[in-house]
């Protein structure tokens, strides 16, 4: 008679145990399912940051070419212009480690009609954070037209090099753009937000502000970034 009311106890704690476990089992997956449907609740929106900075590096090239029918006179021009050139940057304000000369390109012209034999192309080039003496001496190279140095090619190379000094503040600020974005659209959705479900913080782009300006760059980013809406 004990063993059998002690058998049925035991079954009777077996069932209460897994009717606990069940329960238990199916609060966890009703809390996980609602957390998987919150998931399923959010606003993907984009913030912008925008910076106007002046460019800390120049790069300029001064290109220019030699003619001549006889090879000693193309050799004596060629000193006579680079450093026509030369002293033309130095006067400027330019150091000597800031000029740099490639190796002369020379070629023949063996057409009967051309007007000279031996042509050389010179390459010179400036390379300097001075970036406003850039500008300016750019503007007066009419003074080496006058010494018989005729530029091919002159085209300014503005750098801005330290984005890493701007770049944590700007993503702060695209961040805080988008969350005013997706707060915006929480409220007329009569919701609030939560915290970020992702985030992408973008590529940054530097492009030159305007034409007549090209020292002074346009430094942009759009993050895009995932809310949870609760």
């Amino acid at each position: 008679m004990e063993n059998t009311i002690t058998k049925k106890g035991g079954k009777k704690v077996f069932i209460i145990i897994i009717s606990v476990t069940i329960l238990v089992c199916a609060l966890i997956f009703l809390a996980a399912a609602k957390g998987f449907s919150n998931q399923g609740k959010y606003v993907e929106v984009k913030g912008l940051s925008e910076r106007i900075v002046k460019s800390d590096r120049a790069i300029w090239p001064i290109n220019f070419e030699v003619k001549s029918n006889n090879s000693e006179d193309l050799f004596s021009q060629i000193n006579t212009y680079i450093g026509e050139v030369k002293n033309f940057l130095l006067k400027a304000g330019f150091t000597e480690d800031e000029i740099s000369t490639a190796p002369v390109q020379t070629y023949q012209d063996t057409y009967q009609s051309s007007l000279y034999r031996y042509n050389a192309h010179i390459s010179m080039s400036v390379y300097t954070d001075k970036v406003d003496l850039v500008k300016q001496t750019s503007q007066n190279t009419l003074e080496l037209i006058k010494k018989g140095v005729i530029m091919t090619d002159s085209y300014i190379q503005f750098e801005y090099s330290d984005i890493n000094n701007i770049k944590s503040e700007m993503l702060a600020e695209a961040i805080a753009n988008a969350r005013s974005s997706a707060e915006e659209f929480a409220r007329d959705s009569g919701v609030s937000v939560g915290s970020i479900a992702r985030a992408n913080q973008g590529v940054f782009t530097i492009t030159d502000k305007d034409p007549g300006s090209p020292e002074f760059k346009n430094v942009r980013v759009v993050s895009t970034l995932r809310y949870l809406l609760k």
